[in-house]
């Protein structure tokens, strides 16, 4: 299939995720992905005259359109010059939960949505759009198990903020080994405010469940901000500088347990947080790593706990179990969970799968 898609592709980590994950596992099944990057021209009005320009001129037609863009990237007359060739249109919400509006002028011009999050499925429903819901993957191609001497501690790649900060200081005041996998050169710096962007952010943050939960919670960090926003030094904690996506999985393969953070932002202050899936949730089990989390009845679904992965309901448990499966004498246990783990997620948990899944429903 030869699927072109429309996508502001910028040179950073958040971006080059998803040549790592979807595009080189599409290749590799014999599907062609052309980009057409909107960032290429002086702004967006003029790549989209462009787009609809070089469309309507084409002589190879794609199979499948497919975009991640907001409404502010891709105009509706782009989607239209599009379908008036009976193209299938595919839209991407990777942040559903917590940005839905980004999508909203656009979403019901398209014959498909997918939702990566199930919470915010009603808002697109309302919207007239035809959704479907599953959750992120993970390349079975370049996140593999590379088994090697086991690393004895819980290990989290990423930058540590907010309630990843909050488990890690947990676990380390409890005598539990930490491996943080960080930078300075990944800690987001703001240098200055776009008040009408931040401004839309807030008013449109304020017009659903999850949005206000995410305000509160921001509400709620910025009145309480102590020692939870800083990792607290102790010889327990080990801090190492960030890896390449290849290192991770060397990484993921040999960590006697990775953290998996899921709750949203800043609602980790809430009595109830959100919980969002990420990526790592997926490329752990992949590597064949052993993953720790907390419970959400999503994750349940996907992989069973204490037998492909770890999950929690308390802080208390979090302690208790990471206790439990660190000790020696449980090695074995984590290896075969380990196997189980990248077993389930080939199974069911690829790329491919998922754009199987997509291209029966636009057929």
């Amino acid at each position: 299939m030869n699927i072109l898609y429309y996508w502001a592709e910028q040179d950073r980590n958040m971006d080059k995720w998803q040549r790592v994950h979807i595009f080189d596992e599409l290749q590799r099944n014999g599907h062609t992905i052309e980009v057409f990057n909107p960032l290429s021209y002086k702004d967006f009005n003029s790549a989209n005259e462009e787009f609809i320009k070089s469309f309507k001129s084409r002589k190879n037609l794609p199979d499948l359109f497919m975009t991640c863009a907001s409404s502010e990237q891709i105009s509706v007359e782009s989607i239209s010059v599009v379908k008036i060739k009976s193209i299938p249109t595919l839209l991407i919400c990777f942040d559903n939960l917590h940005a839905p509006f980004m999508h909203k002028r656009i979403a019901p011009f398209f014959d498909l949505v997918w939702l990566t999050s199930q919470e915010t499925q009603y808002l697109f429903k309302k919207w007239g759009c035809k959704t479907i819901f599953m959750p992120y993957a993970a390349n079975p191609f370049k996140f593999t198990s590379l088994p090697g001497d086991e690393i004895e501690a819980v290990g989290f790649i990423g930058s540590p903020y907010g309630t990843r900060i909050q488990k890690i200081n947990h676990l380390i005041q409890n005598n539990i080994k930490c491996n943080v996998y960080s930078s300075a050169n990944n800690i987001k710096v703001i240098n200055s405010t776009n008040y009408k962007k931040l401004s839309n952010s807030l008013y449109n943050l304020s017009r659903f469940s999850i949005g206000r939960k995410v305000l509160l919670g921001a509400i709620k960090n910025k009145i309480a901000n102590n020692s939870h926003n800083k990792l607290v030094m102790n010889e327990y904690l080990n801090l190492y500088n960030s890896v390449s996506f290849a290192e991770m999985n060397k990484l993921y393969s040999n960590l006697a347990l990775s953290l998996g953070i899921t709750e949203l932002r800043n609602t980790y202050v809430l009595k109830n947080p959100v919980h969002k899936i990420h990526l790592r949730t997926f490329e752990i089990p992949m590597c064949g790593g052993l993953q720790i989390t907390s419970f959400t009845e999503e994750l349940s679904s996907n992989f069973e706990d204490g037998k492909e992965i770890i999950l929690y309901n308390s802080d208390d448990e979090l302690i208790s179990k990471a206790k439990f499966y660190m000790k020696s004498e449980n090695e074995s246990l984590r290896k075969k969970m380990k196997l189980n783990a990248r077993e389930r997620a080939l199974k069911e948990h690829t790329w491919s799968r998922r754009f199987e899944i997509i291209f029966t429903q636009l057929k």
